[in-house]
């Protein structure tokens, strides 16, 4: 502790002794950047923050995160074909980035993570990323960093209807629909959609086992269907300006057959099936009419998994959530904000004993702090301490600075550090899974140091964003399951993951042309430094984490079409403990798309070509993964009232 006040310390010394310019920058750069992070930013001065373009997430709005990510973000997901993704931000497990929606962190808390391919883009209106630790904010598993799921409030006047049609390569289906009535003060938001794909793919098949012809033969892949469907149903009511009351609930039912690997699919008979229901509520209650805000929120979260239709293996868990938050804005350079946040817990897992655990409670008590100093320097404190049922949680602060060096009517030049703790409390599996759950874990404790500078240039026809981020995490008492005889999970290893990410967005309007044009790249070399098993490896890049990394977007519109390509780089990757590689590949995908109007109402088509170059990859050792695929949807923007 008295090395991070020492840091922190430094830090605003650091930052505070900078020269001083005058402040002249277009307030156009200024606003546009708190519109979009106003809720997420504004206590966590220089964390990395990065919004998911409306026009990107609508190229995706046929799949689930993990295609986004890949395609769009400098973050690394293992995936199969099947069904199954887990992320791996800045090297992190999947069990440290929280997903949030609305005030809940929807992970699984048996597993600790979420199935990437099973959250569906299409359901939401925003996505924002945060990079780096954020535990001091979000809570436990905020390790790597956190995905914020948005639903913007349209306060709808009258009806309007939009849904979409896509048909797909191998069986793919998407049939959406969203539907908007309100009169301006209430509004209700339906969301469906439905999304099934028989993954027929054919490929080329390496492992035959006959040692005499090595050569690949013709196959095609089994037992790989997905079929998921979900709702989003909002209803909000606002007072006045600053008085409203957001409700929301989301429905999932996800199913998918367990892809079999290629050996066995060669000789295929059949496959095991998971079988997910999630019901997911949230809702708030704010008044910011006085200058002491506040805002009730309450929730609900129901996770249920069957395998292979076995009813008596069933996985279960229910939560009930509540928070409770005041802030208070003391003028426009200093401002506060407190709260206690609180979860009942309760597993219903076959494998567990009533006996060992039969519910948990959390409560999670923090204080959020900025100030801002000569229009340029702003700080930030967030100070968080969880009292978790039967286990001791680490106290979690974090500071962060933001300077501007430089303004002009033009551009802007931002220095952004952060110093931040984050923890995450074991599972429910990792403490109580039958004989092999371990209930004397510890809490992994990590600690992220991260600097960056960002770099906005803005003229009428010439807009540009570029972010360099150098960033270095230290994570201890990391855990993982592994064989001493008996599978068991044991804190193991002390992680360390550092490098520095490179981000650009630039738009440039050239008369009836606008062009988009996106890079990134990510550096990461991720490494246990320390492992208690004897034959755990130290000094070498972590499994499924690739070194390098890196994706480039160019999009075209003109009037009404819109033509685009994009393509993503991923590194070689050790697969095993053995240190055996994985090839690095690049993907490259590509669409246009031409806009209709049929009087008032407004209609999209689109088409798309994905692995335009069908080129032969895998990403999760003996997983094929599909080739060239086409993709046809069309889209509807109705007003009705």
């Amino acid at each position: 502790m008295r090395r991070f006040i020492l840091l922190s310390g430094l830090l605003v010394l650091a930052i505070g002794g900078l020269y001083a310019q005058e402040h002249s920058l277009s307030d156009t750069i200024l606003l546009d950047e708190v519109n979009t992070y106003a809720t997420v930013k504004k206590y966590q001065a220089g964390a990395k923050l990065e919004s998911i373009s409306n026009e990107q997430l609508q190229l995706s709005s046929g799949g689930g995160l993990d295609q986004l990510l890949m395609r769009f973000t400098p973050i690394y997901v293992k995936s199969n074909a099947g069904g199954l993704s887990t992320i791996r931000l800045r090297g992190t497990a999947p069990d440290h980035t929280s997903i949030n929606f609305g005030g809940l962190n929807v992970n699984s808390l048996t597993l600790g993570h979420s199935n990437m391919s099973s959250v569906p883009s299409y359901l939401f209106d925003g996505l924002d990323l945060q990079y780096g630790s954020s535990s001091a904010v979000n809570g436990s598993g905020s390790i790597g960093g956190a995905i914020y799921l948005g639903l913007k409030s349209n306060w709808t006047d009258g009806m309007k209807v939009q849904s979409t049609i896509t048909q797909g390569s191998f069986g793919e289906q998407l049939y959406g629909a969203k539907v908007f009535v309100g009169n301006g003060r209430w509004e209700s938001v339906t969301r469906l959609f439905y999304y099934k794909k028989k993954n027929d793919f054919p490929f080329d098949n390496p492992y035959t086992g006959d040692v005499e012809n090595r050569e690949p033969v013709a196959d095609r892949q089994n037992g790989a269907s997905i079929e998921n469907k979900g709702l989003v149903q909002e209803l909000n009511y606002r007072f006045n300006s600053r008085e409203f009351i957001k409700s929301a609930v989301w429905l999932e039912h996800d199913w998918h057959e367990i892809q079999p690997n290629m050996p066995s699919n060669l000789h295929y008979k059949t496959t095991e099936q998971l079988d997910n229901k999630h019901v997911r509520f949230w809702s708030q209650y704010e008044n910011n009419k006085q200058s002491l805000n506040y805002r009730l929120g309450v929730g609900y979260v129901h996770d249920m998994q069957v395998y292979d239709s076995i009813d008596v293996q069933r996985i279960g868990t229910d939560r009930l959530v509540s928070e409770l938050e005041v802030k208070q804005d003391i003028n426009s350079n200093l401002g506060y904000k407190a709260g206690l946040k609180y979860k009942y817990m309760v597993p219903d897992v076959y494998a567990y004993s009533d006996e060992v655990v039969d519910n948990e409670q959390h409560l999670d008590a923090y204080v959020s702090a900025f100030a801002t100093f000569w229009h340029r320097l702003k700080l930030t404190l967030n100070l968080r301490q969880s009292f978790v049922t039967d286990f001791d949680a680490p106290f979690t602060p974090s500071l962060g600075a933001e300077y501007r060096l430089f303004t002009n009517d033009l551009s802007v030049l931002k220095l952004t550090s952060t110093l931040a703790r984050s923890y995450r409390v074991p599972t429910f599996n990792d403490r109580y899974w039958g004989t092999q759950g371990n209930p004397n874990l510890k809490a992994e404790d990590g600690m992220n140091y991260e600097l960056g500078l960002n770099y906005i240039y803005c003229r009428d026809d010439f807009q540009s964003d570029l972010k360099l981020n150098a960033f270095y995490m230290d994570v201890k008492n990391w855990i993982e399951w592994r064989n001493f005889g008996v599978w068991q999970a044991q804190n193991l290893m002390e992680v360390v993951s550092k490098g520095f990410e490179f981000q650009s967005n630039t738009d440039w309007q050239l008369g009836d042309n606008h062009l988009n044009f996106r890079l990134n790249y990510n550096f990461n070399p991720v490494e246990a430094v320390e492992n208690v098993s004897e034959s755990g490896v130290t000094h070498r890049q972590l499994i499924y984490v690739p070194k390098h990394m890196g994706n480039v977007f160019l999009s075209l519109k003109r009037k009404a079409w819109l033509v685009y390509a994009d393509g993503a780089y991923t590194g070689m990757r050790y697969s095993d403990e053995f240190g055996r590689e994985m090839d690095p590949y690049f993907l490259t995908n590509c669409g246009v798309s031409r806009q209709l109007k049929l009087g008032k109402q407004g209609f999209n088509l689109s088409f798309s070509v994905d692995n335009l170059l069908d080129v032969d990859y895998q990403n999760e050792r003996y997983y094929a993964m599909p080739g060239r695929s086409f993709r046809l949807s069309l889209s509807t923007n109705l007003n009705i009232i």
